[in-house]
Formats: C-alpha cells, structure tokens, sequence
C-alpha cells in the first residue's frame, strides 16, 4: 500500500485541478557541466521517483534528497527507462555509481546502493556517468 500513495496524491491532485508541483535545481558536475534536475525531498516524491516516465532529457535528472544520512537503496520497479543512479554523502560526494541500471520486468525487483551512508542520490538517463566521467570522490554542487 505504501508504494501507491504517491500516485494516489497525484491523482487526488489533478482531480482538483491543480498539477503535481516539481521543484528543480541546477546541479553542476565536476566537468562544469550543468544538468537541471527535480527535487524529491518529501517521502511521496522519493516514492515515486522516476516511475512510468517514458523519457528523460541527458541534461535533466532527479535529486533524492534524505533528512538523515543511511543505506537509501532503490528498486526500479514501474520504472521504464534505464538510468544511471549516484549516490552523495552529506559533503556532497559520490560514494557509489550504479550504472545503466535496466528496468525491472519481474518481481522480486533486484535492490542498489552503496554500502556506506549516503544523503543524496541523483538518477540520470542511463549513459551519463559515463560520459560526464563521474567517479567516486568527486563532488556535485547543488
């Protein structure tokens, strides 16, 4: 039931007419490049993620922000692209890159992240990290 809330307050939303509404930040990568990302920083946001989303731009992304550092894992059930996943301590670096994670077709969903403590995960389009070069112990300014 958990994993449907979020989709219930979006619906409950367009029924009253309003739109979901999506906060986005400029998050600059080591190479200076700047990627327009969203912010999911409630735990309705983090729910949802990227679910259903059949495209997504390389310059745009998702940020997951915690309140508390920990193990922040993600599954990519409902999710139809494949993308590549980021995860930041609380100084803003990378402690662990998953990357070209597919979608998940069947359940059990398989689960990723770091075995250290993170603060911050950053999905992206699959193939970026490896384009952009990202590597552990490099920071993201957001």
């Amino acid at each position: 039931m958990k994993k449907f809330l979020p989709v219930i307050f979006i619906l409950a939303a367009a029924a009253r007419g309003q739109e979901p509404v999506t906060s986005t930040v400029p998050l600059i990568l080591p190479d200076g490049k700047t990627l327009q990302v969203e912010v999911a920083r409630t735990e309705e946001k983090r729910s949802l993620g990227l679910m259903f989303r059949t495209a997504l731009a390389e310059d745009h992304g998702m940020l997951f922000v915690f309140e508390q550092p920990g193990l922040h894992r993600f599954w990519m059930k409902n999710t139809l692209i494949p993308l590549d996943m980021v995860w930041m301590d609380d100084r803003k670096r990378i402690v662990h890159i998953e990357y070209q994670v597919p979608p998940c077709k069947l359940d059990p969903c398989p689960v990723y992240g770091p075995p250290a403590d993170s603060l911050f995960v950053l999905e992206v389009i699959s193939g970026v990290a490896s384009r952009e070069k990202l590597r552990l112990g490099q920071t993201l300014t957001f």
